[in-house]
């Protein structure tokens, strides 16, 4: 950049005390210091900072200190160098420095003694706060301004602190500090509250990916597109993080770089790979996924590596699921799009994002692991069995391996006939709300008046019959415009068995629910409180496709749907007094009592014809 050679004695051995210029001693110069921002436009991402400072020096309005905080390699204490040049330059104050003039050079070279850098992680004890303190004093010696620069400011002792906190409060007219931090919720309060705030941000990865190109060809390195993509999203954010993966890049394979180059050097884990792990873990073998994790660990791929691809690998099924434009945001292939696609149709929603989440546990576990291959081990098979993982998502996803087990996904079965009443007896009961007691006894006769015309049956019917009738019979026949509670209420046992067509598991999930509400078309469900774990499910946007189809095929209106939880249901169960005259207490029909069944419980009535060959 022009600047004065400088020299320094090195030891003997070389030729005696030699004095060499300092160009001839450094040897290479890392990247991301050559190509360091050296005006504000220079810095990448931060618009919102530059845009600000220079507008304070320009307007004459330059704080005394100021907090610059944010993720390590976006440009904090080189923007701070900037507003240091900016103020000091002979053509200034000006918006941005010339990097011409001898206060700008001494900057840039870091030789200047109006511009003070110190580390607090080396120099943040009291006793370095109290010199600092003394030699504020003294006034600037080439420039305007004298400009403290303090790096890691959050590891400055309390006493430290303290120490500076009055020359803070009235600082000398000529003196400006600048404190650097990646902690900033680790600074002391006081400190915080006597400086301005700048948060810079994590650069993207498109900048970081655009900047690295750049650099690339003023050197004359060729890189591939690919390996400049992979450049940008390992630098997590960070220019100088990105800078410097392509200067070891260039050790490792020269000026020529592939993306093969990349995973060579950083052990990146291939693609099939990635696409065995899932593949194993879809078809729930834990043994296989165990076997898998050994010859990774045989082959000596890094774990965390690993764990970290995997996590970026269910994210791109994650959103093949769910985003519209998944293309876009994946930045992949027609090719890539489609193999993602075909893998995460293997599972379903709920599935991915119980993988993910425990994915995403297993990369933090890592981070303070001892032994990493037994959080991996650990981790997939959890990922494998559902069973290992006590969370409703994983409850869900037990229920629906029993239908796929069992073979019966999508076919019908009639609940357990209810056992008959003693004559002349009243059965004891839960003591329902009212109009849910009005709502049974209605739904009672209706459910017994649609059987013999319901589709949802397994009843055998002779063939005569069938052949008589030319088309089948309709359960209810309304008028959408005349829909209202009560038809819903002596309908809602059809609904059901057209619930349990599409998904016997969430029709399993309803069985707790009463309709109570129709305003509008929004149909309201009440779940009783020890049924909160029903209510959740069927609240999920995302899950309500079974009966919002059914609703519509039984009453020709589609539903939106919301689920209320009733907290003050009465769930004891009462004893139903003998009426008077009525034999003895023996034949009270006082029925035996039992607490809430689960969704485990329901199914495994459902399944009467099935034998239960593994339960965990």
């Amino acid at each position: 950049m022009g600047a004065r050679p400088h020299f320094h004695v090195i030891p003997p051995g070389y030729d005696g005390y030699t004095i060499l210029p300092r160009k001839i001693l450094m040897g290479h110069l890392s990247l991301y210091r050559k190509y360091r921002s050296q005006t504000f436009s220079e810095v990448v991402g931060q618009g919102h900072v530059s845009a600000t400072l220079q507008k304070a020096v320009v307007e004459g309005r330059v704080a005394h200190a100021y907090l610059f905080s944010g993720p390590r390699g976006t440009g904090k204490t080189s923007t701070a160098r900037i507003l240091a040049k900016a103020l000091n330059c002979e053509k200034g104050p000006a918006p941005e420095p010339c990097n011409a003039c001898t206060p700008c050079r001494e900057i840039t070279d870091g030789t200047s003694l109006d511009v003070v850098e110190i580390d607090a992680a080396s120099h943040g004890s009291v006793d370095d706060a109290r010199d600092l303190r003394e030699r504020v004093a003294y006034a600037p010696v080439g420039g305007k301004w004298k400009v403290y620069i303090i790096d890691e400011c959050h590891m400055l002792s309390p006493a430290a602190n303290n120490a500076m906190l009055k020359v803070l409060e009235e600082p000398p007219e000529h003196v400006i500090f600048v404190f650097a931090t990646t902690e900033p919720h680790k600074v002391l309060q006081t400190l915080l509250d006597r400086c301005q705030r700048y948060e810079f941000r994590a650069i993207s990865s498109v900048d970081v990916t655009e900047w690295t190109a750049r650099v690339a060809k003023q050197e004359g390195i060729e890189v591939d597109e690919d390996a400049l993509a992979l450049i940008g999203s390992r630098a997590a954010g960070s220019m100088r993080d990105g800078l410097s993966l392509l200067d070891q890049l260039v050790s490792f394979a020269g000026k020529k770089i592939g993306y093969e180059d990349i995973g060579r050097l950083l052990g990146s884990v291939p693609e099939e790979v990635l696409y065995e792990a899932v593949d194993l873990i879809s078809e729930r073998d834990a043994g296989a996924a165990l076997m898998f994790a050994d010859r990774l660990i045989r082959s000596g791929r890094d774990v965390r590596e690993f764990v970290r691809s995997l996590v970026d690998h269910l994210r791109s099924l994650f959103l093949i699921l769910h985003a519209p434009a998944a293309q876009e945001i994946l930045d992949a292939s027609d090719e890539q799009i489609e193999r993602l696609r075909a893998q995460a149709n293997r599972f379903d929603s709920a599935e991915i994002l119980r993988i993910l989440d425990l994915s995403s546990e297993m990369f933090l576990q890592l981070r303070q692991a001892v032994e990493g291959r037994l959080v991996l081990e650990v981790g997939l098979a959890r990922m494998a069995r559902p069973d290992l993982h006590s969370t409703p998502a994983s409850l869900l996803s037990r229920i629906e391996r029993l239908e796929r087990v069992a073979g019966i996904e999508g076919a019908e079965f009639e609940r357990p006939p209810a056992p008959a009443p003693a004559p002349n007896k009243e059965p004891t009961r839960r003591q329902l709300p009212k109009a849910a007691e009005e709502a049974r006894r209605k739904r009672e006769p209706a459910a017994a008046a649609a059987k013999p015309a319901a589709t949802a049956t397994k009843e055998r019917v002779p063939e005569e019959s069938l052949a008589d009738e030319a088309e089948p019979a309709q359960v209810v026949d309304l008028d959408p415009g005349d829909l209202d509670i009560e038809k819903i209420k002596l309908a809602w046992d059809v609904v059901l068995q057209k619930v349990k067509k599409r998904k016997i598991s969430f029709q399993a999930l309803l069985l707790p629910a009463m309709p109570v509400a129709w305003n509008s078309g929004e149909l309201v469900l009440e779940f009783g409180p020890k049924n909160r774990f029903h209510k959740d499910q069927v609240s999920d946007l995302n899950a309500q496709a079974p009966l919002a189809e059914a609703f519509h095929e039984t009453f020709g209106v589609r539903p939106q749907i919301r689920c209320v939880l009733n907290e003050n249901e009465q769930v004891a169960l009462t004893e139903a007094s003998p009426d008077p005259g009525e034999g003895d207490e023996s034949d009270s029909g006082r029925a035996e009592a039992s607490g809430p069944k689960d969704a485990i419980d329901l199914i495994r009535e459902s399944f009467k014809d099935v034998e239960i060959v593994e339960e965990s």
